[in-house]
């Protein structure tokens, strides 16, 4: 097969000119390149059947205020296995069997210290405690006829500078600390 493709090119005048070139090109054509794709099997449409999970927080105490089907993307998962030693904060949407379905790593929402800055410029910003964490997040899940339970897992704070009080995050693997029944 020969292909035909125009190139600009200076002409010895300066200005721009359209050329045509011929190449001898390989018999595969792009309809071959979309067989050959095509035998990894078929690509399997995103679901746009989502749970969104809205909790609140009080300190440590953690409520699934609600429960809400929607339609969007759903975020892909993380790994559900061999995460067992990982330090973060994660949800993970499990089955009636107590199997892992789902899993989405996440920035910890319910921080036990923020940033402070000093007036004084020669002065670091600083992480310091907060003492009344409050606040709301949202989880999204795959809706699934599968999915009974959704858990919250995070690192458990170690003390650093105890002379100040700063907890330090994801200092140890993390750990289930919150359980909800999702409504069928």
């Amino acid at each position: 097969m020969v292909k035909t493709r125009k190139v600009a090119s200076k002409s010895k005048s300066g200005k721009l000119a359209r050329k045509s070139r011929s190449s001898k090109a390989p018999a595969k054509s792009r309809a071959g390149k979309r067989a050959s794709k095509s035998k990894a099997g078929p690509v399997q449409p995103k679901s746009t059947n989502a749970m969104r999970l809205t909790f609140s927080y009080d300190g440590d105490d953690v409520k699934l205020v609600s429960q809400q089907r929607v339609e969007m993307m759903v975020p892909p998962s993380d790994p559900v296995g061999g995460f067992a030693r990982q330090k973060g904060f994660w949800a993970e949407l499990k089955s009636d069997k107590d199997k892992t379905l789902y899993r989405r790593v996440m920035h910890n929402p319910t921080r036990n210290d923020a940033e402070v800055f000093s007036d004084d410029p020669e002065q670091n910003i600083s992480r310091e405690p907060v003492p009344k964490r409050k606040g709301v997040f949202v989880v999204i899940v795959p809706d699934t006829d599968k999915g009974d339970t959704v858990t919250l897992s995070r690192s458990s704070p170690a003390l650093k500078g105890t002379e100040r009080g700063i907890r330090a995050l994801a200092s140890q693997p993390a750990t289930e600390f919150v359980r909800f029944k999702l409504k069928k």
